[in-house]
């Protein structure tokens, strides 16, 4: 063989390797979406200010902030709900509290009877639809307000539940040995699988193990030891008060719990690392709802629709570092997370939702315009806020109304309805829409969970039951 022949073949050869070594990383990094597992985290009670990445002075967070670095950060998530049960009814289903209608208090008016309707069981859950498609589907679950008998557990192969209450929870570490335990028994399945984790420690009571005290109550010289777990009627009816130090303390040991789940989540990404999942998989890492450290006079959740218990946190990391360290600031809610998901696999959306889709395959984001919606519909006088542009308007069903301006207010404490008026039009509609809407809402019938009296006994420790 002559040398410009020898010089050909080489040529030939190396450009058919190349090619070959192209379509091989294509494959991988065009992997088919039946093949893609989804991971979604949820942490009980993390509102959005306490976490590194979001600007927060302390560092609580390591593991998510990689996370975000790796990932997309979104600047402004909102919860459909302040507590537990329809926040994370909303996740599962797309669906505002009033549409998926899980935790709507029956007896809103004497506030005796407390008891809570389960999710509307003409409802599809993500859950279902990932089962339909061929995916293992499992969840693991803390709190006592995801009760199997409330219909969460709706297309969940494994719904691993072990309910908690201020003293008695399944600690983080714990929750993810389970989970590993449970990817190793299926390491040789070829099926996908979806996985919601969920961590309930940040919540009530605040007893962070003790290598992660001293960073965030370091110098308190009060007389307050961990667990900090108030009777919540004395703290709410400022009958227990607390001096700045000692809330100082609280807020510390709620810090230290943050500390502990992200350590843990740390572990938990580690594994997935060793396997090959970490990034291969869709991570989506949120919360259900935040908590209210004195901010509008009141402390824990579930009695506002303000900023603190509402903004949380959500960090999403897409197979092959696709969007690696993109920041959203348009506002997203939570409601979207359910078509997002489905857009991000390339499947068509079965049903309408409440929430907008914002991915599509493989991983494009863009943030469509659309209303967002949360609501209250358990404490007190049922409410919603309604978000329009930089203005939020809160009403509840006795007409009380409440707009902020969020550019000039971000921190919600001057009410300027009455005195504003260059709020838009969107606003004016949703106020009457709204207050026709609440007498309607009070009228649809509902059906009630069936609570075994252990679980009664958990929710009224946690103070959601009287």
């Amino acid at each position: 063989m002559n040398s410009s022949k020898l010089i050909m073949h080489i040529r030939r050869t190396f450009l058919m390797a190349l090619g070959l070594l192209f379509v091989m990383n294509l494959g991988q990094c065009r992997r088919s979406p039946q093949e893609t597992n989804v991971i979604l985290i949820i942490i009980d009670t993390l509102r959005q200010d306490h976490v590194s990445c979001y600007g927060y002075e302390r560092e609580t967070t390591p593991n998510l902030d990689a996370l975000a670095k790796d990932g997309v950060r979104f600047e402004q998530a909102v919860s459909s709900c302040p507590w537990t049960l329809p926040s994370i009814a909303s996740i599962l289903t797309g669906q505002n509290p009033s549409t998926h209608q899980a935790g709507i208090h029956l007896d809103p008016y004497t506030m005796e009877d407390r008891r809570l309707s389960i999710m509307n069981e003409s409802i599809l859950t993500l859950a279902e639809i990932f089962q339909q498609k061929g995916y293992s589907t499992v969840g693991f679950f803390q709190n006592p307000f995801v009760h199997p008998d409330f219909g969460l557990n709706r297309g969940f192969d494994l719904y691993d539940y072990a309910p908690g209450d201020n003293r008695n929870i399944r600690r983080a570490n714990v929750v993810v040995a389970r989970a590993i335990r449970w990817l190793e028994d299926r390491e040789k399945s070829k099926k996908g699988f979806f996985m919601v984790v969920h961590f309930f420690d940040v919540h009530l009571a605040y007893d962070p193990p003790v290598e992660f005290l001293a960073p965030y109550i370091y110098g308190y010289k009060g007389k307050l030891v961990p667990p900090f777990d108030p009777e919540l009627k004395d703290i709410r009816s400022g009958k227990a008060a607390l001096s700045s130090e000692d809330r100082e303390f609280a807020i510390g040991l709620y810090d230290g719990e943050i500390a502990s789940v992200d350590a843990s989540i740390g572990n938990f990404f580690d594994y997935l690392k060793t396997r090959g999942l970490y990034d291969t998989s869709l991570i989506i890492a949120t919360a259900d709802h935040g908590e209210e450290f004195w901010d509008h006079s009141g402390f824990e959740h579930g009695h506002t629709l303000h900023r603190e218990v509402l903004n949380v946190p959500l960090i999403m990391r897409f197979p092959h570092s696709l969007n690696t360290g993109q920041v959203i600031k348009e506002r997203v809610s939570l409601t979207d997370l359910f078509p997002s998901i489905i857009g991000f696999l390339g499947w068509t959306l079965p049903i309408r939702t409440d929430g907008e889709g914002f991915i599509s395959h493989p991983a494009t984001i863009a943030v469509p315009p659309h209303i967002i919606i949360s609501e209250n519909l358990h404490f007190g006088p049922q409410q919603q806020c309604f978000y329009a542009n930089n203005y939020k308007m809160i009403i509840n069903q006795f007409g009380r109304i409440e707009v902020y301006n969020l550019e000039k207010d971000p921190l919600e404490m001057k009410n300027v309805f009455g005195q504003d008026r260059d709020f838009p039009e969107e606003i004016h509609k949703q106020i009457e829409y709204m207050a026709q809407k609440m007498k309607e809402l009070l009228k649809e019938p509902k059906k009630a969970a069936e609570l075994d009296e252990e679980t009664r006994k958990k929710l009224k420790a946690l103070g959601y039951l009287n």
